[in-house]
């Protein structure tokens, strides 16, 4: 049971933390606000790769990509 909740919050971060690298304003407070709310009750090995995937993907959508210039 405690496995099936750890999964859930994993993906509930996972949701925010794409809501963070939003173009959208109001999908970043919202994904900044639920974040920070769920990463209180996270344990820190979960806590460690959340901030791990968010830096990846926060980088990887600030990378200008080849030919759209």
């Amino acid at each position: 049971m405690q496995a099936i909740q750890l999964k859930q919050q994993q993906s509930e971060l996972l949701a925010f933390i794409f809501a963070i690298c939003s173009d959208d304003p109001n999908q970043k407070f919202i994904g900044e606000l639920g974040a920070f709310e769920l990463m209180k009750k996270l344990d820190e090995s979960t806590l460690n790769l959340a901030i791990e995937m968010y830096t990846i993907l926060k980088t990887k959508s600030q990378t200008p990509t080849k030919g759209n210039d």
